[in-house]
């Protein structure tokens, strides 16, 4: 009764290390909490039930390794985040993990005590137990620096890649199962069977550390494409932008010009010719903001650009800005200040009170920015920013990425914080052309 009692308190701690390794590794989507807790619960209970009822109508490893993956790749399917394919793969480790833990330390269980397999198998003692309970321990300190290689490296798989994870991890747990077999019917000494097991371990930990190296040239080269594409972009909206501030400024230059013409017009009495060039020049006249006016042509421009778009989303824009600014590098500056200004913005879009307070200063060889806009709520998780909830998650949040980068490579530094109901990023960086 006892061991018993143990053996389905041992199932239901392999039930949360692999539900708790799942969930750490690939993270719940974004749906309500009860739906979270009511989805684990429901597919805990339903892998305890399964293993009860074959561990009473069955012996068959292969049909426990086949239930186990059923139920574990349909809860990662049902509640967790990513890819199928890179689900599958974790799914897969969890169970090879399971299966090499019990496997080994039985084997060396039995070498040790210089029992049989088989007979440690059916054995109903404390010494039993301990072996139980001992493996559960290594099986939780196994997927621990797993889970957090993964969530450190942001591990992500091609198709391809996850193939051949998928391929070898089926291939180790078929011959884990064979292996098995042999030495319960006395076909495989046991030390040949530790040997290889060890070597089946060996190769999945080699593979895994090799599949996460892949994994983060995948990262580092999609971020290099997306970084150099937004790059890209930015450059073609500051030209834009600039082209858009000297349209404006050729206007106000021409202003007297066109101020005299249609004076004159008045005062000849042809007022409806008056009306139509007044309508002429102002079919070329966007809806002009307050203007900038500093001593730099590209910080002029894309806050000119950026006062009009918060006109139009009926956000309030507050500035205070050095007129006589240090020399600064107008690619970097436009990365970074541009991409503060779009988040801000877009931030703004869903508040109820929408304002904007910018703050932008030289201060010795360093340009000092400093965006903050209105939040109901907070924002930061332990200090730090969540992961963007749109779903073009490659796209999305590269901005920050763009703005850090920058920051750093010009000897900068970015703090990001809360404050009163402001979200505010404050950054001090290198203003010297470089």
């Amino acid at each position: 009764m006892i061991y018993t009692i143990c053996e389905y308190s041992a199932t239901v701690i392999d039930c949360v290390i692999l539900f708790w390794f799942l969930i750490c590794s690939l993270s719940f989507k974004n749906i309500y909490t009860p739906l979270k807790v009511a989805f684990t619960i429901l597919f805990s209970a339903l892998m305890i039930v399964n293993i009860a009822l074959l561990n009473y109508f069955f012996t068959l490893e292969g049909v426990f390794t086949i239930i186990y993956l059923t139920i574990l790749f349909g809860f990662s399917r049902a509640v967790l985040q990513g890819k199928w394919w890179y689900q599958l793969v974790l799914a897969l480790v969890g169970l090879a993990a399971i299966f090499l833990t019990n496997a080994i330390i039985t084997i060396l269980s039995s070498l040790i005590l210089n029992e049989e397999y088989s007979d440690l198998l059916i054995m109903r003692n404390p010494a039993r137990i301990i072996l139980l309970f001992f493996s559960k321990i290594v099986l939780l300190c196994m997927l621990i620096p797993i889970a957090n290689l993964i969530q450190k490296m942001k591990i992500t798989l091609h198709v391809f890649q996850s193939f051949i994870a998928i391929t070898a991890l089926i291939i180790s747990l078929i011959a884990g199962i064979t292996i098995e077999k042999m030495i319960l019917e006395n076909l495989l000494p046991t030390l040949y069977a530790t040997i290889i097991m060890v070597s089946l371990a060996t190769i999945n930990v080699l593979l895994f550390f090799i599949t996460a190296q892949f994994s983060a040239q995948n990262h580092a080269a999609l971020n290099q494409v997306a970084l150099q594409t937004r790059l890209n972009d930015e450059e073609k909206k500051l030209q834009e932008s600039v082209q858009w501030s000297k349209s404006i400024r050729t206007l106000r230059h021409d202003l007297n010009n066109h101020l005299i013409s249609i004076s004159q017009y008045i005062k000849s009495g042809e007022n409806q010719k008056a009306l139509e060039y007044i309508e002429k020049i102002s079919g070329n006249l966007p809806d002009i903001p307050t203007y900038t006016d500093t001593n730099n042509s590209t910080l002029n421009a894309i806050l000119d650009l950026k006062r009009m778009i918060c006109l139009k989303e009926n956000i309030s824009l507050k500035c205070y800005i050095q007129k006589d600014l240090t020399d600064f590098d107008d690619a970097a500056f436009s990365t970074v200040f541009g991409n503060l200004m779009d988040n801000a913005i877009e931030a703004e879009k869903a508040e109820p009170q929408k304002e904007i307070r910018l703050s932008l200063e030289s201060t010795g060889d360093y340009l000092h920015i400093t965006v903050q806009n209105r939040i109901h709520k907070p924002i930061l998780l332990n200090g730090q920013l969540p992961h963007t909830s749109k779903k073009d998650k490659r796209n999305h949040g590269l901005g920050m990425y763009s703005i850090t980068e920058t920051v750093a490579q010009n000897n900068g530094a970015i703090n990001i914080y809360e404050k009163d109901g402001w979200f505010i990023v404050d950054i001090l960086m290198l203003c010297g052309k470089s």
